[in-house]
């Protein structure tokens, strides 16, 4: 095993370390190696070959070692149109039933490791978006409930991710996980324009249900639009068109799915969270008044 390398003009050139005693060692030489043995007081040498067998075999050409302990890595490489995310799992099953014999462990690393840990991460950030984007929007509206109405169109979105993903085979993994995160912020947009509007129609005195019904006739446009232009615009990518555009084929239809199933949706549900959260405020508002 080279130790470092030497480079010369265009060559590099391996350096290898040895120990002159041992370099020509052969069976015959091994076998006429000497131990000091001590019988009744006194030293006797003996030569290898009277005490073992010398036999030629084959062995590690080097150890490794992972926090102390020996290791022997086992490595494969996956044919194309295989996920590597099934696969491993496939193999833990396989392993799961596989009687490891005493003192020995099998872990399964690799990539299949380095993506468990970014898509840990990409988790931790998604929850940190989500976060960030509440914080935001309660400084814009000035309230806690409004931004709370909002924060509904983030579930719509992830289940039309998920639904979209289940639907084209595709698994989650690192690339759609950046699409959640990128959709967590982008599909607020259509609950804030909603939410915006029905707040400004309230504030001019507007009832509950007018101020609803109005926000929706006048918001449904801008609302598609912006989801329509979005979707068209990831279209292409979502196909695979272009030079590595497969790679990114899950983010794009991911924020598709999302976008599409939460903006239908949004139409829907963000209007009853609305009337169910208002009224109920109200209501601890007049049983307040009525105590006092």
């Amino acid at each position: 095993q080279a130790v470092t390398t030497l480079q010369e003009a265009t060559r590099d050139y391996p350096v290898i370390v040895v120990d002159g005693r041992t370099a020509f060692l052969t069976p015959e030489s091994i076998a006429g190696l000497t131990i000091t043995q001590e019988t009744g007081g006194k030293e006797k040498e003996v030569r290898l070959d009277e005490i073992a067998n010398i036999e030629t075999g084959t062995g590690l050409a080097s150890i490794r070692r992972h926090d102390q302990q020996r290791t022997l890595s086992v490595t494969a490489a996956l044919e194309t149109g295989y996920n590597i995310g099934l696969v491993s799992r496939e193999l833990e099953a396989k392993l799961a039933d596989y009687e490891v014999p005493e003192g020995y462990t099998v872990e399964i690393a690799g990539e299949v490791e380095i993506i468990n840990t970014s898509l840990r991460e990409l988790l931790f950030m998604l929850v940190l978006a989500v976060l960030f984007v509440y914080l935001i929007m309660v400084a814009q509206f000035q309230s806690l409930l409004s931004p709370l109405i909002v924060m509904f169109t983030i579930p719509l979105a992830f289940t039309g991710g998920l639904m979209a993903l289940y639907l084209t085979g595709y698994e989650i993994s690192l690339v759609a996980m950046l699409g959640f995160l990128v959709l967590s912020g982008v599909v607020v947009n259509n609950g804030i324009v909603f939410v915006d509007y029905t707040n400004q129609l309230r504030d001019e005195g507007r009832s509950l249900t007018e101020a609803l019904v109005e926000a929706g006739k006048t918001r449904l446009r801008p609302i598609l639009m912006t989801s329509i232009t979005t979707i068209l615009g990831l279209s292409t990518l979502s196909f695979g068109v272009g030079m590595g555009a497969e790679v990114l084929q899950p983010l794009a239809i991911v924020m598709i799915g999302g976008l599409l199933y939460a903006t239908l949706l949004t139409l829907v549900v963000v209007p009853a969270m609305y009337e169910l959260l208002h009224k109920q405020k109200n209501r601890r508002t007049l049983q307040e008044e009525i105590d006092f």
